[in-house]
């Protein structure tokens, strides 16, 4: 067996763990039994040899139940007939593209052409047929008591009476649906008509891309001509502040702010700054930090290979200054997002006293269940995040269950049993 299947040696500030991998435990270990598991891990010694020479370190093994061989281990996928029994009716979310156009062309927008994975930008733009099909689809068969009809573009206020249609005519045709809004705005087309017809309705975020004071918002969020849109994106979010937020009625706002390189501490706490005095952001809005993937990036985005210097890092720069403020701030560290889906995925892991001999989807999207994203062609995608991928069906024939199944379900099953062996 490859002894690195084992698990592996990790640490924090303040001590030293083993992750098993048969039954998904970590454990304290203390430095002497670090040094074992490493001289095995590393097949400098065998384990039997260890538990022989170590009758401490044997009985550490047996009580825990560690370094076992999962000989039968398998990935268990749900049937053709239960896959669709799952999504049908489920997806309580929908995405509208209402257009690919925009009026900025951020260096680092995913939507930009030099990235692989993804479109550019055009002129096509959705039509009302094409979302009022959509909604009407998920809708007939829809079983639960909320839904969300949300927004993405391009810009989608490039489409603002598109918008406002497609919301007239869900309220008017769904009445007994508890309903939700929301969309993803650089703030730069809001007009107070706009922001007037938004305050009329109930439970609406609007989700703000800023990033941070002039100096840095400007140097990727521009418009065609290459001009910052800081000073109109600012003036009306100011606007949207003062206007339209008012949480007791659910109209929220978030910021989605983009860190780019160098990523340093100071950096992020100047913006964090920036935001919660300079701007008044209130701390009830969550202000939601990212970084650029390497795809993103133009030709001449990354002159000093910041970026290329941090791609084999274990963890990002961003995500270690966030760990820091987390260790003393805990969930209420302003950058606790940066990381709250990593430690998700730590605390949900599949654990066991036993060896685990199978696993399941496990913190999988499953296409079309939760939420649906439909293109300005009426295309159905998984969500907003993924590119270039093959579609889950369209609004006019609906979701094509044995293709989402094949490729989405028993392929990847497929080629992760290969991967494990």
């Amino acid at each position: 067996m490859n002894v690195q299947k084992y698990g592996m040696i990790f640490q924090t500030k303040d001590n030293k763990y083993y992750y098993d991998t048969a039954t998904g435990k970590v454990v304290l270990c203390d430095d002497s039994e670090v040094e074992i598991i490493d001289r095995i891990l590393s097949g400098e010694t065998s384990l039997k040899n260890e538990c022989s020479n170590n009758k401490v370190f044997g009985e550490f093994v047996r009580q825990e139940n560690l370094f076992n061989e999962n000989s039968s281990w398998d990935f268990v996928i749900p049937t053709r007939e239960e896959f669709e029994d799952s999504v049908k009716g489920k997806c309580e979310q929908i995405v509208l593209e209402l257009t690919e156009a925009c009026n900025l062309r951020c260096g680092y927008c995913i939507y930009n052409d030099h990235h692989p994975d993804h479109r550019g930008f055009s002129n096509k733009t959705m039509n009302f047929d094409i979302a009022k099909k959509s909604i009407d689809y998920l809708m007939k068969e829809y079983d639960g008591d909320e839904f969300a009809l949300t927004y993405y573009g391009g810009e989608p206020l490039v489409e603002f009476e598109l918008m406002k249609k497609t919301i007239e005519y869900f309220k008017d045709n769904y009445p007994k649906v508890k309903k939700s809004f929301g969309f993803t705005t650089n703030l730069t087309l809001i007009t107070d008509d706009m922001i007037s017809y938004f305050s009329q309705l109930e439970d609406l975020e609007i989700v703000c891309s800023l990033d941070g004071p002039q100096k840095f918002h400007d140097k990727y969020r521009c418009n065609i001509s290459g001009t910052g849109s800081y000073e109109v994106a600012t003036k009306n979010f100011c606007k949207l502040l003062k206007n339209f937020y008012n949480p007791d009625n659910r109209r929220t706002l978030m910021i989605n702010c983009v860190i780019t390189p160098p990523y340093t501490k100071e950096k992020l706490n100047k913006i964090s700054d920036y935001f919660r005095t300079e701007l008044g952001v209130p701390k009830e809005i969550n202000i939601n930090y990212s970084y650029v993937d390497v795809g993103d990036m133009v030709f001449d985005y990354d002159k000093n290979n910041v970026v290329e210097e941090n791609k084999n890092l274990e963890i990002s720069p961003l995500e270690g200054i966030a760990v820091e403020d987390f260790e003393t701030n805990g969930v209420s560290s302003e950058y606790f997002g940066l990381i709250n889906k990593e430690l998700v995925r730590v605390a949900d892991r599949i654990k066991s006293d036993d060896i685990i001999d199978r696993s399941f989807l496990h913190g999988n999207c499953l296409p079309g269940q939760r939420r649906l994203y439909v293109t300005t062609q009426g295309d159905f995608r998984p969500c907003e995040k993924v590119g270039n991928i093959p579609p889950l069906g369209n609004c006019f024939d609906g979701y094509d269950y044995d293709r989402i199944y094949k490729i989405y379900i028993d392929e990847y099953a497929k080629n992760y049993r290969k991967k494990m062996q």
